[in-house]
């Protein structure tokens, strides 16, 4: 069974790492980054996940 898990982050660059390493363990996983102003891009793609990003914030709606 292939799973794939989609993360939403916006400005998490804690804990995004920790969330995408723990997720691995289940299935593929790509971020969706919605307008970070830290480091969670860098964060998220230094895990070797593929990481889709918004220049500014859409809000969970979106």
């Amino acid at each position: 069974m292939n799973v794939m898990i989609i993360i939403p982050a916006f400005n998490e660059e804690k804990h995004v790492k920790d969330v995408v390493t723990t997720a691995l363990k289940y299935g593929d996983v790509i971020v969706v980054d919605d307008g970070s102003s830290d480091n969670t891009i860098e964060n998220a793609r230094s895990t070797g996940v593929k990481v889709i990003v918004t220049k500014t914030n859409k809000g969970k709606g979106h």
